[in-house]
């Protein structure tokens, strides 16, 4: 099904400087979209994206939309100025209170972790602060409240019950490709946690199909 199923080389830059091949013009939308998938500081979509901007032309997203979006605190704050919702949060070094998804913001560590209980507190505040050198950003879970993931494919989603929160991603984010994180409420509403990368390679056959039936390539 055309580009999207090209294998991709998931962490190398590789040949960025030419390598435009992640390239699309969506339909009805200004400029260009890199669907490169992973959009982390460095990586091979971020130098695309640097690329076109040098170039002086225009691309979603933009590095500094990347930043916003992969860098935990960023991304909840500029959810939040956006009114979408989004849970409690707080930085910490240290200590901090379950229920919670806590996520690295130092670039040396990747993954976070939910934590439900408080007995490893400690042991895992150690871990992801590097011996509680770099802070951490805190989710708090409310009461009932469960972490579900769902992929975001240029504001539509495969799950009927995601597409708001996909297409509200997309227009705040302009991240084509994401692994959104939400935590479900008791009472049914969903608030914003995380964007992760999505890459093209992981995508379901109706999600490559999505994005054949409304982009056209560059090259």
């Amino acid at each position: 099904m055309g580009k999207i199923n090209a294998a991709k080389d998931r962490h190398g830059i590789g040949n960025h400087a030419v390598d435009h091949s992640f390239i699309a013009v969506v339909d009805e939308e200004p400029g260009f979209v890199n669907l490169g998938g992973n959009y982390d500081y460095l990586s091979r979509a971020y130098y695309i994206s640097q690329d076109y901007e040098n170039d002086g032309k225009p691309i979603k997203p933009t590095c500094k939309e990347m930043l916003d979006a992969y860098v935990p605190p960023l991304f909840l704050e500029k959810a939040k100025k956006a009114g979408l919702p989004v849970p409690e949060y707080y930085l910490s070094n240290s200590y901090f209170d379950p229920p919670v998804i806590v996520d690295p913001v130092n670039p040396f560590t990747l993954k976070g972790r939910t934590v439900l209980k408080a007995g490893h507190v400690k042991t895992i505040a150690k871990s992801l602060t590097r011996n509680f050198t770099y802070a951490v950003c805190c989710q708090q879970i409310p009461p009932g409240g469960r972490v579900v993931y769902f992929n975001s494919i240029l504001g539509w989603a495969i799950q009927a019950k995601y597409r708001e929160a996909s297409r509200r991603i997309w227009e705040c984010f302009s991240i084509p490709l994401a692994r959104v994180r939400l935590i479900w409420t008791e009472s049914g509403e969903y608030l914003f946690s995380d964007i992760s990368p999505l890459f093209p390679e992981d995508l379901r056959e109706r999600e490559r199909h999505h994005i054949e039936e409304n982009v056209s390539w560059e090259n």
